[in-house]
């Protein structure tokens, strides 16, 4: 049951509506709710802050966007992750994490198309992050998601909120797999199944 102070501040309809629309796409910036909200981003700012005055969404700073969630709704770890899920190259790279674990550096470059140092960034803020942990072995740098479970879940319960296709097919194919996509060969070798094109 919404409490008083709540049903006060969601008793506009605008209000009601921005509020909705953070419950179902937590983790949007302004500009991204402004758009799907087709309304004006000045409207939208004065109501955003008087929601999170009253301490039903809060605001979070990736860095590089302010993103909002609902207060109540998803706990501090998820919507960290979420603010890494929102952004596109960080995205790419934890859904081939998830279905290559223990994948080389020079494997997620090729997969990402970007350059090495590009790749490192955006790594880093995952480890840094703790969303994924970095194994070396030798010369050689090894990747993976530390809690796969969690993070496919956000995937999986919100692909619809990132508008991108290869969230989908990731969904699909993690359903259907879930994380046995290590398989055995005849003869008692493993062999990684090739997704790559799934998310491409």
């Amino acid at each position: 049951m919404i409490r008083r102070k709540e049903k006060d501040a969601l008793e506009l309809e605008t209000r009601r509506k921005i509020y909705r629309c953070i419950t179902r796409f937590p983790g949007l910036h302004e500009r991204e709710l402004a758009k799907k909200l087709e309304m004006p981003l000045s409207t939208l700012v004065y109501h955003l802050h008087y929601l999170e005055k009253r301490d039903l969404i809060m605001a979070k700073n990736d860095g590089r966007y302010t993103r909002y969630y609902p207060t109540k709704k998803i706990g501090a770890r998820a919507k960290e992750i979420m603010s890494l899920l929102r952004q596109k190259m960080p995205r790419r790279i934890i859904m081939f994490l998830l279905l290559h674990p223990n994948a080389y550096h020079r494997d997620i470059c090729e997969e990402v198309d970007l350059a090495p140092s590009t790749t490192s960034f955006h790594l880093k803020k995952l480890v840094e992050t703790n969303v994924a942990k970095k194994i070396t072995i030798g010369k050689e740098t090894m990747y993976v998601i530390n809690e796969p479970e969690t993070v496919s879940d956000l995937l999986i319960t919100y692909k619809e909120s990132f508008l991108d296709s290869a969230v989908d097919r990731f969904a699909d194919t993690w359903l259907k797999f879930g994380p046995q996509y290590i398989k055995k060969k005849e003869g008692g070798k493993k062999e990684k199944e090739d997704f790559s094109n799934m998310l491409s």
